[in-house]
C-alpha cells in the first residue's frame, strides 16, 4: 500500500507543478518554487533520490511558505500606480481570488510539511536520520501532533474543495486545487498505512 500511495503523491505533486506552470493568472516564482519542492519532497521521500531526512524537508517547506508568504505580503503592499499597470489589476474580483490561491498554495505548504514531519515521527529515528533522534517518545506527543496535522489537512481539502466549487477557476488553477488535495490526503493515509 505504502508505494501505491508514494506513486500517488509523485504523480499528484508532477500534476500540480504542471498546473502551476500553466496557469497564467497565478503562476508565480514563490507558487513554482514551492510546488517544485513538494515535488522533489515527495520524490525523495519515496525513492531517496537527494536522501534527506524527513525533518529537513520538514524545516525547507515551512521556510519557503514564510518566503511566500512575504513576497505575498510585500506584492500586495505595492503602491497602487504599480498596481494599475500590472494586467492582472484590471478585475478586483480576479486579484481576490488570485491571492486565495496563493494563500492556498502557502497553506498547502505548511500542511505538506506537517505531514512529512508526522510521517517521520511515526516511524521513529527516521526524522532526523538517527537511530531513536527523532522519536516522540511520549504517547500524548504523538496524539496531540496526529489531531493537528489531521485538521490541518481538513481543512486545506476542504477549502481547495470549496474554491473549485465556488468562483471563476481556469482548469489549470482547478487541477492544481485538485493535485494538492489528492497529495495531502494520500499523505494523511501514509503514517498508517
Amino acid at each position: 500500500m505504502i508505494p501505491t500511495l508514494h506513486l500517488i503523491m509523485i504523480v499528484a505533486a508532477a500534476s500540480s507543478l504542471c498546473c502551476v506552470l500553466g496557469s497564467r493568472r497565478t503562476r508565480s516564482v514563490t507558487a513554482v518554487g514551492g510546488t517544485v519542492l513538494m515535488a522533489a519532497a515527495m520524490a525523495d521521500l519515496a525513492l531517496g533520490l537527494v536522501g534527506l531526512a524527513p525533518l529537513a524537508w520538514t524545516v525547507i517547506l515551512l521556510a519557503w511558505a514564510m518566503v511566500s508568504a512575504g513576497a505575498a505580503r510585500w506584492r500586495h503592499g505595492l503602491p497602487t500606480a504599480v498596481h494599475t499597470l500590472s494586467a492582472h489589476a484590471a478585475s478586483p474580483a480576479a486579484a481576490v481570488g488570485r491571492r486565495h490561491l496563493h494563500l492556498l498554495h502557502q497553506l498547502g505548504l505548511v500542511v505538506v510539511a506537517g505531514q512529512i514531519a508526522l510521517g517521520g515521527a511515526m516511524t521513529g529515528g527516521a526524522m532526523t536520520g538517527g537511530a531513536g533522534a527523532g522519536d516522540m517518545t511520549h504517547p500524548h506527543s504523538v496524539s496531540i501532533f496526529v489531531a493537528v496535522v489531521c485538521v490541518a489537512g481538513a481543512f486545506f481539502v476542504l477549502a481547495a474543495a470549496a474554491m473549485v466549487l465556488v468562483g471563476q477557476r481556469s482548469t489549470p488553477e482547478r487541477g492544481n486545487l485538485l493535485s494538492m488535495s489528492v497529495m495531502t490526503a494520500a499523505m494523511a493515509v501514509m503514517p498508517f498505512g
